[in-house]
């Protein structure tokens, strides 16, 4: 091996050494085919498997009560009460409901098509005198005339609802 190199300047010594360096080449030797195949064998498994069962037993207790319990445990055995109510019949006198009666009216437009008649009077002066005058009411005395005459009252009997109100307010 070579001397150390010495840098007198510095003091510093450098230390070297040799190693061993590997080349790989590969190269060919042969070829390898794969294939399958399938074989049958019959096969057979054997597991013990766990399974539970819930048996419900039914107790008939009948006994009256006040209040509700919840399920207990009992020495491993889940006990799950089951509650009825029974009918117990009196007699009461009791205010189910209210009935108002009131009226209430509405207006509805209808259209009622007819061929109406109408007198009139005619008056002739065959000597044209002149003598002959007509007075007609104005168109606002007219309808005045029409509406108190719808508004006069009827001598008809009061109908069904009016007789059911008149009852309830006796």
């Amino acid at each position: 091996m070579a001397e150390p190199v010495r840098d007198e300047s510095a003091d510093t010594l450098e230390l070297r050494e040799e190693r061993l360096v590997a080349h790989k080449e590969t190269r060919e030797l042969g070829e390898v085919q794969l294939r399958t195949e399938v074989d049958s064998a019959p096969g057979r498994l054997e597991v013990d498997a766990y399974r539970e069962e819930v048996v419900v037993e039914h107790e008939p207790v009948g006994q009256v009560v006040t209040e509700r319990a919840q399920p207990w445990e009992e020495d491993g055995v889940l006990v799950v009460p089951v509650y009825e109510e029974r009918l117990v019949v009196s007699k009461r006198l009791v205010l189910r409901e209210r009935i108002r009666i009131r009226r209430v009216g509405s207006t509805e437009r209808q259209l009622f098509e007819d061929t109406l008649r109408r007198e009139r009077l005619v008056i002739d002066d065959p000597n044209q005198t002149g003598r002959v005058r007509e007075v007609y009411p104005s168109p606002e005395e007219e309808a005045d005339n029409v509406e108190e005459a719808a508004e006069a009252p009827s001598d008809a009997r009061p109908g069904l609802f009016e007789g059911l109100v008149r009852k309830a307010l006796e």
